[in-house]
């Protein structure tokens, strides 16, 4: 079975900032080759549980979800998990997955690394 995803971001009342969001899920669409699909918790559309029923409404059955943040906030340990569990509640025939957020990983370590050096160079 076809998996869909959407990448999640927080969002902003400034436009130029959700942009990021954009950007992140065309490289990740690249590097998959398949479609990801950008929402927002907040402040921009699609929200989550708009971008889940475009989904469901097209005929996905699985659809995962990254959290683009960054460590286990609010928005991580329980924002999400309440407005899934209302989807999943409406919908019980779709399976829906909801990945670990980026977390304390080595790659972040090494992006932040990167940024430091560029700093120092300059």
């Amino acid at each position: 079975m076809k998996s869909e995803i959407i990448l999640l971001g927080h969002g902003s009342r400034r436009a130029e900032a959700n942009q990021g969001l954009l950007v992140v899920a065309e490289k990740v669409n690249r590097l998959l080759g398949q479609p990801v699909t950008p929402a927002y918790m907040a402040h921009d559309h699609p929200s989550l549980p708009e971008a889940v029923e475009a989904k469901i409404q097209s005929g996905a059955l699985r659809i995962i979800i990254m959290p683009l943040f960054l460590f286990r906030g609010i928005h991580v340990s329980v924002d999400i998990h309440e407005e899934l569990r209302e989807i999943r509640e409406q919908h019980p025939n779709v399976e829906i997955i909801y990945t670990k957020e980026l977390g304390a990983d080595d790659g972040i370590a090494s992006l932040a690394t990167l940024r430091i050096k560029e700093a120092m160079d300059e």
